[in-house]
């Protein structure tokens, strides 16, 4: 018997592709799809924060949009970025014409900078994410954008964080690409997601509902307690009280931390190293206002420290079946450190405050909703310590029988696509083992 732990889209494509072979799957909510869910509230719907649909896999691509025939639109991507109290096209390294002309010379002599520059001995680990960004940007891009983001973004210094993870994110241009950019010359779309697919209704949780006519012996709001890894025994509770499920192979969609946390007999050292993990979580606030599209972008960068958001995104835009008529719905995204704390109230307030100072809201827009989801787990932090820690954590699950899979699972920053294919990759590994 397989038990898979949690229902997201890693979760749920591990049972859709272990058809076949006996398997329960476990879900704490009472619905599936993790963070990749969406709610209505007074009539607008909103995702737990941005969720689009940014294809490199064909496989993955075919499969989900098999799963969704006709209920999937392409965009075209309309994101920029708000600095200098002006707007220039995302991604900005390749979209600096429009800003004070100051701004662009220093962007664009520090890239020259770049290709110039002596190649220096290649450090003995990952550079600093700090170190990347000067190196492959220049030091224009970064202080007018790269650095203040990312700092918002990651809440700690970038000097602590790695830099082995950026290369599908943030690809470095070509010289061509950043004076052209720098000239006003725009002759192709940069960046891995030019374009995205999102539901034509219904938000993004119709992606992982859409799985579930193929899936089998799922258990609604039941949350894992504890694992006895030895005797692979894992003790789930709810509503109607604990129970236990004997298992031959557990898949854990849940956070590498959680997971170790209730792996009873794991040695202390584990427990350690899991303890040391950070991240950082994400105060997602939802609006509603009672004024036609208030931007007619997709979504907005914010770098400056002026404003505390880092994105703001507005999810009518993506589909007019998101909201109300006359009306504009947007979500606005702040990074917190996880112990964090901060009031409702307060959000919203802060929140209105910055849009208005970005022109994006006006003094007399009506709010006609507003709610805030905090996101506890959001980003990953790759800072010096993570690669060994989780390296030694998923070789010792996976010894005890246990794969560890999903972005929080693997603790990596990777997309809806990535949780969809390692569901597909754990499930064709236990049922080669399964046919050997």
């Amino acid at each position: 018997m397989i038990v898979i732990v949690g229902a997201g889209l890693a979760g749920l494509s591990a049972a859709y592709h272990l058809r076949g072979m006996p398997y329960k799957i476990v879900e704490r909510e009472r619905e599936v799809g993790g963070l990749c869910r969406s709610y209505v509230k007074d009539g607008f719907t909103f995702d737990y924060t941005g969720h689009l649909l940014h294809f490199r896999q064909t496989a993955i691509k075919a499969l989900v949009e098999s799963l969704l025939p006709d209920r999937l639109q392409r965009h075209a991507r309309k994101s920029f970025v708000f600095s200098h109290d002006t707007y220039t096209e995302y991604p900005f390294q390749v979209n600096t014409h429009g800003l004070p002309p100051e701004v662009v010379r220093e962007c664009l002599l520090g890239f020259i900078a770049t290709l110039s520059r002596s190649p220096s001995t290649p450090p003995a680990e990952s550079p600093s994410f700090k170190h990347w960004i000067i190196e492959s940007l220049g030091e224009g891009i970064a202080k007018h954008f790269m650095v203040p983001f990312n700092e918002k973004l990651w809440q700690v210094p970038l000097d602590d964080l790695t830099s082995d993870w950026v290369s599908w994110l943030v690809p470095k241009p070509d010289v061509k690409d950043v004076v052209s950019g720098a000239l006003g010359i725009k002759d192709k779309a940069f960046g891995y997601n030019p374009s995205f697919q999102y539901p034509v209704s219904g938000g993004i949780k119709v992606l992982p509902e859409a799985f579930l006519p193929s899936v089998e012996n799922l258990t609604y709001d039941s949350e894992l307690v504890e694992i006895e890894t030895g005797r692979r025994r894992a003790v789930f509770r709810s509503a109607q009280g604990e129970r236990t499920e004997e298992y031959d192979r557990l898949i854990s969609t849940i956070p590498l931390p959680e997971l170790v946390r209730r792996c009873v007999d794991l040695p202390a050292s584990m427990r350690e190293l899991a303890g040391a993990l950070r991240w950082v979580s994400v105060y997602n606030v939802n609006l509603a206002v009672a004024r036609e599209q208030v931007s007619d972008k997709h979504w907005i960068y914010f770098p400056e420290h002026r404003y505390p958001f880092y994105r703001a995104g507005f999810p009518m835009n993506f589909s007019p079946s998101m909201g109300q008529p006359g009306c504009s719905s947007l979500y606005v995204e702040i990074s917190h450190q996880p112990t964090e704390k901060a009031s409702e109230t307060s959000l919203i307030e802060r929140v209105r405050r910055g849009l208005e100072g970005a022109g994006v809201l006006q003094p007399t827009d009506e709010l006609v909703m507003s709610d805030v989801k905090n996101l506890y787990y959001a980003y990953v932090l790759f800072d010096r310590y993570r690669s060994r820690a989780v390296k030694e954590l998923l070789g010792e699950l996976e010894r005890r029988g246990i794969s560890s899979i999903g972005r929080y699972g693997l603790w990596e920053h990777t997309s809806m696509e990535d949780a969809i294919a390692q569901g597909q990759q754990v499930a064709m590994r236990l049922r080669m083992r399964a046919a050997a």
